[in-house]
């Protein structure tokens, strides 16, 4: 959708921050909506009001659309997607439940977001697996997806991660044509998209990934402390888990036994930030009332509140 077809006035007005401040960071965190923080607020009201427990059961339906209307922007269904407090903390989930062992191989690319890149090292200083890097193409474009398929057939990693959108260089990795390889290949795939989702078409079933992070603060406008974890179906009926399940993404079956949902839940925990994710939800559906959408390979002007 191009920019002039957007109501830029009605963006603004629902965004208090513009009545102050002309907003640049929204690759680090976008202004909240009045919508999102009424949302939030009323929440911790009726928290207030007839406790914790009895407000998340009241809002129930309305938790649920966070997960629904995730899984719509990506190209899923509700049961793959699990709420997180950030695209970091649903990276390491997700890697959590890889069963790596010594020898093992992590394959990315050289430009990949620093958080990942410790995350490998920890992996390696704690359980010696090797993590590989594959190289960039000569012409500036990204990772050489020729030299990365070598690898692929000569290492058969234990897991393949890319970065789609590099926080800081503005490179747009060929996370589809990656994956088609991956699944020829029949290997494991972790795509962080948390600088894309939102400002560019995401398809996970084009991309072939088996699991892809993304955080809610940035182009989907929704508060800090949020973020999604995808997780496909082959990885669910794989049986991978976190590797610290509770009691919300597992069901205690017997005494010493116990079984995970059969959803992506069962990468998320009993306790809640439920204000947070109402506060998504309306993000998500304030963003549909407007006719925001997302253009490939460009940033989403709309999102960005032109002055």
């Amino acid at each position: 959708m191009s920019e002039a077809l957007l109501d830029v006035n009605a963006l603004r007005a629902d965004t208090p921050g513009c009545e102050s401040v002309i907003h640049f960071n929204n690759s680090g965190c976008g202004l909240l909506a009045r919508p999102v923080l009424k949302a939030m607020i009323d929440h911790l009201v009726l928290e207030s009001r007839i406790g914790g427990y009895e407000a998340a059961a009241a809002q129930a339906e309305r938790v649920s659309d966070f997960h629904a209307s995730i899984a719509e922007l990506i190209g899923c269904h509700a049961r793959n997607i699990a709420f997180a407090g950030s695209a970091t903390q649903a990276y390491t989930n997700a890697l959590s439940a890889i069963p790596f062992q010594r020898g093992d191989v992590i394959l990315t690319t050289r430009n990949d977001f620093i958080s990942n890149q410790i995350a490998f090292l920890s992996l390696r200083k704690r359980f010696g697996v090797d993590v590989v890097h594959a190289p960039d193409h000569p012409d500036g474009s990204g990772v050489d997806v020729a030299a990365m398929v070598k690898l692929m057939r000569e290492l058969r990693p234990r897991l393949v991660a890319v970065t789609h959108v590099p926080t800081n260089s503005g490179l747009v990795q060929p996370v589809e044509a990656i994956g088609r390889h991956v699944r020829e290949l029949d290997l494991l795939y972790l795509v962080d998209a948390c600088q894309s989702v939102g400002q560019y078409p995401i398809d996970v079933h084009q991309i072939g990934c088996d699991l892809l992070t993304a955080t809610c603060r940035k182009f989907l406008r929704g508060p800090r402390g949020s973020g999604f974890l995808y997780v496909s179906d082959r990885v669910l009926n794989d049986g991978y888990e976190p590797l610290f399940i509770d009691m919300y993404g597992a069901r205690w079956v017997a005494p010493g036994q116990y079984r995970p949902v059969n959803s992506a839940q069962r990468f998320e925990e009993w306790e809640f930030p439920y204000s947070v994710v109402l506060g998504c939800a309306a993000a998500r559906a304030l963003r549909a009332a407007r006719g925001i959408g997302q253009h490939r390979g460009a940033h989403t002007g709309a999102w960005c509140l032109p002055t």
